[in-house]
């Protein structure tokens, strides 16, 4: 018979072999390392399963939830792309553009040879390189008076004629585009004579290209390019 001492031993072994299987059982299931990142601060993986621990520490969260496309993009009523010229103030993220802020809206440089006195010109000048006016009526007038001398020295008339001069290609500008949007804008086609009465859609669309947009009534435009070629 077997004695109750060796009854016991063989219950103690079997309980003890029984618990080993489970732990090791346990352990060949479990992650090699259990969160984080290593030492090389890579993503750690399980050699034994597919599951892999993320690096949360170093995910770069703004490409995840960057905006692909801007929120508020720029429309234009022809279709076609507003020039940024290299001079002006990019008008994304509310910021007013350089020709508005001036108070000169078609961009009127700085002449290096002669410094006309513009009627309504700001007295001290703070832009070097653009005229500045003390409203937008007198910078929307002094272009107009540019055009007037185009139309009656130069024999320019037309909307390509105008914006050829006005924003030469040889200037970096793109010409074309310009005199598309310009004639799109104001209905009239780029080789079409304007009567003075043509001039003030052609100067608001013109404003409209320089800026990325027209901030100004069809009164005041108006006003001020028939003052400007009085």
């Amino acid at each position: 018979m077997v004695g109750r001492g060796q009854l016991m031993r063989g219950l103690t072994l079997a309980v003890i072999s029984a618990l080993g299987a489970s732990v090791w059982y346990l352990l060949r299931q479990a992650p090699t390392q259990s969160a984080g990142t290593s030492a090389s601060g890579a993503a750690t993986t399980d050699t034994t399963s597919s599951f892999t621990v993320p690096d949360w520490l170093n995910t770069d969260w703004n490409s995840l939830f960057a905006e692909t496309t801007p929120i508020y993009p720029l429309m234009q009523p022809s279709g076609i792309s507003t020039m940024t010229k290299p001079y002006d103030t990019a008008t994304n993220g509310g910021v007013v553009p350089r020709g508005i802020t001036n108070n000169n809206p078609l961009n009127i440089r700085e002449n290096q040879f002669t410094d006309y006195a513009w009627q309504g010109e700001m007295a001290e000048d703070i832009d070097p390189a653009f005229e500045e006016f003390t409203s937008p009526y007198w910078g929307i007038r002094a272009g107009a008076k540019i055009m007037k001398t185009y139309r009656d020295k130069y024999n320019l008339t037309t909307i390509r004629g105008i914006v050829s001069r006005w924003a030469p290609p040889e200037d970096n500008n793109p010409t074309e585009d310009y005199i598309t949007f310009v004639s799109r804008n104001a209905g009239f086609t780029p080789d079409m004579p304007l009567a003075t009465d043509d001039y003030p859609a052609v100067v608001a669309a013109m404003i409209h290209y320089e800026n990325g947009y027209n901030p100004y009534d069809d009164q005041t435009i108006s006003s001020a390019v028939l003052a400007g070629f009085a």
